[in-house]
């Protein structure tokens, strides 16, 4: 995603990132510089950075929003490698293998505690407020997906608010942020928090997706970890909702076993026919155009748009 912004901008934001992020403490300096060798794609902040530009306001402040932002996305990763005992996470292995499950632990809250102190140096009521939202509804998302887990039933309604919460809040965030920041006007301020929103939403099912259909060696994670949590994606919503109470718990059983036995290109050929792919798809083409509506009337939205036809191979 670096490509959407020039060298001089990712240089500055990972400059500003980094020194927020280290501390005098070693241990935490060594794993946070291993986090950051990592790289990642750095969607968040590119969004936010090319938000800003959309406006013609591209300042410091918005270089400590997109650290802000990218901080809590970052900590988020760190405790749900915890959760979902990953190994690897973009080919790397994770720091809970590397340093075990306590220190990671510890890590995610201190980059956490480390993105609120950031908040103060906006030194802006609204902006807090709109990172104190988000931060309420990641924890919403992810424990409603945790109690859809358990209860191995979630409805499709139920799952597009808990992807409004788990992801399209973060995102949402983020452009509301550099709105903010960039421009006193609401209706922009509304608008890209419309264009983040339905990016998220789009990017979570989109993942969703992969998770069924995807491969290791294309996404560079483990794939059906959804299944393997007990996890109700819209994919198997889905399906689900096209059968009887007796036939749903057959499905899970069977989707379940050829799970556990690495079966993946069955899991796909069931998935697909009962629709639930092409019917995934249409869902992110929904959003797409909310993305692509919501910022149309800006003349240099280009990059933004190409961030999105990129994300989703549009």
């Amino acid at each position: 995603m670096s490509n959407y912004i020039t060298k001089e901008e990712l240089s500055r934001f990972r400059e500003q990132y980094e020194l927020l992020l280290l501390s005098d403490v070693r241990l935490i300096d060594t794993i946070v510089r291993y986090l950051c060798r990592k790289k990642g794609k750095f969607l968040r902040p590119s969004l936010i950075i090319n938000v800003a530009k959309s406006l013609n306001s591209l300042n410091s402040k918005i270089y400590v929003g997109a650290s802000l932002i990218e901080m809590i996305h970052l900590a988020t990763l760190v405790h749900d490698d915890i959760v979902d005992e990953s190994d690897l996470r973009r080919g790397w292995p994770t720091i809970s293998r590397v340093w075990k499950n306590k220190v990671s632990l510890l890590i995610g809250d201190y980059i956490f505690s480390k993105s609120l102190s950031t908040v103060i140096k906006l030194d802006d009521i609204e902006l807090i407020k709109i990172i104190s939202k988000a931060a309420d509804s990641l924890s919403k998302g992810e424990l409603m997906q945790f109690q859809g887990s358990k209860k191995r039933d979630m409805s499709e309604e139920m799952y597009y608010r808990m992807i409004k919460d788990k992801t399209a809040s973060l995102f949402s965030a983020a452009c509301e942020l550099s709105a903010k920041i960039s421009s006193q006007n609401s209706k922009d301020v509304q608008n890209f928090k419309k264009f983040g929103e339905s990016f998220g939403m789009a990017y979570q099912i989109k993942d969703d997706i992969d998770d069924v259909v995807g491969s290791y060696e294309e996404l560079g994670k483990p794939t059906s970890l959804d299944l393997k949590r007990n996890m109700l994606t819209l994919p198997y919503i889905y399906c689900l909702g096209k059968l009887s109470s007796l036939e749903k718990a057959a499905f899970l059983i069977k989707i379940k076993k050829l799970s556990k036995r690495g079966r993946r290109k069955e899991i796909v050929k069931i998935v697909s026919d009962f629709g639930a792919i092409d019917y995934c798809k249409k869902k992110i083409a929904e959003h797409v155009f909310i993305c692509k509506e919501s910022v149309s009337s800006y003349p240099k939205n280009e990059a933004l748009v190409a961030i999105v036809d990129d994300v989703f191979k549009v």
